[in-house]
């Protein structure tokens, strides 16, 4: 049995179980302190003629939230916040039983006690900086940069680290633990005999404790859900409680001093967070209710890892003002492994979409579009697209952006099964690659590094526009139900690529080419390309994996793949350059204009001083051809027939309805995710030491090690002669996530890699891959291990990034980028301690090449390096 069928049966046993009643009233008794006992039963009277059923009303609620969380790593909690009765639980183990650091979820108590002390009010502002540093901790602020001040509720959408950082002179620790422990953090909540009791340590607190990190503050989900209902209820700190009884009578254990002033701020701030803030991208502003929520990200005890987790509210309230405790309708915690807040804001969006449906009888009517669901391909979701051409990113619902690209890379399409088939690959491409540009702030851009888009508002034909609503939340999925690496090309010339000997990664089933003769039947596949040898010579000196020369000679394909593309290729000149095929394409292409070369699928053959390139297909090659999907659905195949074709062995597929089986059963349905453990695999070569995500292939990892090895013999052979000594033993970190890797080497998105010492920390091995610099960066940071392990780190910086670069010949490729005026030593020092951009990093890096490369001229290379690795440079 497969492991997906193994999960839907084990999914369907589940929710036959889910047909539960968790059967409370969905409205404390008169017990209550604060309602009278007539007005808190036409409140129960009220909630139960909207819900209906409160059995069938909490099972929806349950299913939505195992639909939500799907097989993602986390918890996800369901909760009256005005009675504590617990309405939903997913993964109780997790939710209950493990304590991690709350992350920005906190920031809500530390402005309730800098409100308390005086310190903020309506009235403060304060002006981000976009960095805080003190003796303890060193963070940045990742959201938009502002030339205004921000009030307190803007501070607290954009979770400004800046801005709670700064208390930190002034707030009161002892004042913030009393906070804290007032609204039950340190203590169990009662929910059952297993919990955990989380840890609130009187030890010495410092700024990181104010912005939920370290390990003073470790709180449960079930522990930050109870104290965040507080805040929202009038102060009540219940006992959460799994109960179907009819009579269900809440239990307040403590309480908790919140102002309703103090209140109304809070919930400004999270309103602010849904709205523009942290929590944009989950569309929760355009569901038919009242939703805010406070996002937070941490890190886990072994600082690789990161959690992700939403606290939110629904209320029947329009406003931060109508929001009063009364109004509080639901309470939900979702809890992300290795993730981060916004996406487990993305999680709560199905749980509120039900919950306004059931609310509203059944129909749920989004404000002014849609918002996003998160993965599994739901119609709802919202992506965030960078406008490159404006500089701008905008919020587009997922329909709308399929439509969008179609109306770009379909222009001249007018066969609608074959429009069908793009939207497929488009919509599913999208889902896959959601968040490819999340340490940017956005998901995807609008040019071909993604999928090249424009907004088809008004422009988009109508048989376009059927296309887009015929196939409307359809995903192209594998053998085991997961979204397919979906590519698009123009034409592939009689045989689709094989990604392997293409790109050089992992081939899926799907992905190894298929013979297409219906692209074979386009009159315009062949294409001839002359170019002459002074141009061509130009363009591969460019880069150094094609640099001949002064001359070139000859161009000889010495191996091609079986779908025909040139995987080597031989270049002949003052000096041989071996490289893959797509790689010379693209360095050709760069240089000399796209419309050269148009695929990797050529032949080439020289007449004096001009080669004549032969070749036929348009692009990559990869997934779906777009010329033979236009014969096939001229000669009548459906657009699954098409996608068939291309994509063997996947299949066309809805978005997932998880559906309750059986008959009801009066439990309160408790759903187990499986845990699995945080894993990271290490891979020892004889001089390095790779640390590397257990999703990585291992065959990537043993050539990133090969790569090291070849860049320490070739150090040898240059530093030998300047008596330098290179480390024992390298540790090299490929960290799994973008965001992984800037919270451990404290650097910019846009740095690949950073070197303390003998430890190597890169981005994912994926993204370095991607930019092509994988080969370049390895060789780069070596060389900066070998001038630290001689004491070099106390060079000039210009030196050393100069060496580093010569060392791993980035110099050719950076050399378009050097300024028009030479800098001084002195300025050129200056600003490489604090580059502001990737572009001014390419400039003085460019600058510094070029000041070493003189300098290796004048006084020889073992000599410089002998200056740089003693740290003795004299400035001539």
């Amino acid at each position: 049995m497969s492991l997906s069928r193994l999960k839907l049966q084990l999914r369907d046993f589940i929710l036959a179980i889910l047909a539960l009643s968790m059967g409370a009233a969905l409205f404390a008794s008169c017990a209550r302190k604060k309602i009278p006992a007539e007005d808190a039963g036409d409140a129960a009277k009220k909630r139960e003629a909207r819900s209906g059923n409160d059995r069938d009303f909490d099972r929806a609620l349950a299913r939505a939230a195992i639909e939500a969380l799907g097989d993602r790593e986390g918890a996800v909690l369901v909760m009256d916040p005005q009675t504590g009765r617990l309405r939903a639980v997913v993964n109780p183990r997790l939710a209950f039983e493990q304590t991690f650091p709350p992350g920005s979820t906190i920031k809500s108590f530390t402005a309730l006690t800098a409100m308390r002390a005086g310190l903020i009010d309506n009235e403060s502002r304060t002006q981000c900086r976009g960095r805080f540093t003190s003796e303890s901790i060193d963070v940045v602020c990742s959201h938009p940069k502002s030339k205004t001040p921000f009030t307190f509720p803007q501070a607290l959408a954009y979770s400004c680290n800046y801005f709670f950082a700064t208390m930190s002179g002034r707030l009161s620790f002892d004042a913030f633990k009393s906070t804290l422990a007032s609204a039950g953090f340190g203590a169990k909540t009662g929910v059952n005999a297993t919990e955990a009791t989380g840890t609130l340590r009187d030890t010495d607190w410092r700024v990181r404790d104010l912005l939920g990190e370290g390990d003073n503050l470790l709180v449960t989900p079930i522990q930050l859900l109870t104290a965040y209902s507080a805040l929202m209820n009038g102060g009540h700190v219940f006992r959460p409680q799994l109960s179907n009884d009819e009579k269900f009578v809440a239990d307040e254990r403590a309480t908790l001093h919140v102002e309703d002033s103090q209140r109304v701020e809070l919930i400004k701030g999270m309103r602010g967070a849904v709205v523009y803030g942290t929590a944009e991208k989950a569309g929760l502003n355009k569901l038919p209710i009242f939703v805010f929520g406070k996002t937070g990200t941490s890190s886990s005890s072994n600082g690789f890892r990161r959690q992700g987790w939403f606290v939110s509210f629904a209320s029947s309230g329009d406003s931060a003002d109508e929001a009063t405790p009364e109004s509080q309708e639901l309470a939900v915690l979702v809890f992300l492994k290795r993730s981060h807040g916004s996406d487990a804001a993305v999680v709560s969006h199905r749980v509120f979409e039900e919950f306004a449906a059931l609310r509203n009888g059944g129909e749920t009517t989004e404000r002014g579009g849609e918002g996003e669901t998160g993965r599994g391909g739901d119609t709802a979701t919202t992506l965030r697209i960078k406008i490159l051409n404006e500089n701008r990113i905008v919020a587009v619902a997922l329909e709308d952006y399929v439509l969008g690209v179609l109306s770009v890379e379909a222009t001249l399409e007018d066969e609608l099964e074959a429009l069908k088939a793009q939207a497929i690959v488009t919509r599913t491409y999208a889902l896959k690659n959601l968040g490819r540009h999340s340490s940017e702030g956005f998901d995807l851009c609008s040019n071909t590094h993604c999928q090249q888009y424009i907004s088809a508002e008004g422009r988009a034909p109508g048989k376009m526009r059927d296309a887009v609503t015929a196939t409307a939340g359809k995903t192209l999925r594998d053998s085991s139900g997961q979204l397919v690496d979906a590519y698009f090309h123009a034409a592939c010339g009689g045989m689709t690529a094989n990604i392997q000997t293409l790109w050089g990664v992992r081939a899926p089933g799907y992905l190894r080419g298929v013979r297409d003769d219906y692209c074979r039947a386009m009159s315009n596949r062949d294409w001839t390309d002359e170019i002459p040898r002074e141009q061509l010579l130009k363009a591969v000196k460019g880069d150094p994996r094609t640099d001949p020369g002064r001359t070139i000679n000859e161009i000889n394909i010495t191996k091609r793949d079986a779908t025909g593309r040139a995987e080597t290729i031989l270049i002949e000149g003052e000096r041989r350059r071996r490289v893959n095929g797509w790689e010379f394409k693209m360095i050709v292409g760069r240089a000399l204009g796209w419309n050269l070369l148009k695929s990797s699928r050529f032949s080439v053959s020289r007449n004096g001083s001009i080669f004549i390139f032969r070749g036929s297909g348009f692009g990559h090659g990869l997934g779906l051809c777009q010329n033979g999907a236009h014969v096939m659905a001229r000669r009548g195949a459906t657009c699954e027939n098409i996608l068939d074709h291309y994509f063997p062995g996947t299949s066309v597929s809805q978005p997932e309805r998880v559906a309750a089986t059986g008959d009801p059963v009066n439990t309160f349905a408790i759903v187990l995710v499986s845990e699995a453990l945080d894993s990271r695999l290490t891979l020892s070569s004889e001089h390095f030491h790779i640390s590397y995500p257990a999703a990585v292939e291992r065959s990537e990892v043993q050539s990133a090690a090969r790569q090291l090895e070849a860049a320490r013999l070739d150090m040898f052979s240059r530093t030998g002669p300047a008596s330098l000594r290179l480390p024992e033993m390298v540790d090299v970190v490929f960290h799994e996530t973008t965001q992984d890797f800037l919270a451990a080497a404290r650097q910019f998105w846009w740095v690949a890699a950073v070197t303390h010492g003998s430890r190597i920390e890169l981005q994912p091995l994926s993204v370095l891959r991607r930019r092509r610099i994988l080969a370049s960066t390895l060789w780069h940071e070596y060389a900066h291990a070998v001038i630290e392990t001689n004491g070099g780190d106390r060079a000039p910086r210009w030196l050393i990034e100069g060496l580093a670069i010569d060392f791993a010949r980035e110099g050719p490729s950076l050399e378009r980028f050097k300024p028009k005026r030479r800098l001084s030593l002195d300025e050129l020092e200056r600003r490489l301690a604090a580059p502001r951009s990737a572009t001014e990093m390419r400039s003085l890096y460019a600058a510094a090449w070029s000041e070493v490369r003189a300098l290796i001229q004048k006084e020889g290379a073992p000599n410089v390096w002998r200056q740089c690795g003693s740290a003795r440079f004299r400035r001539a």
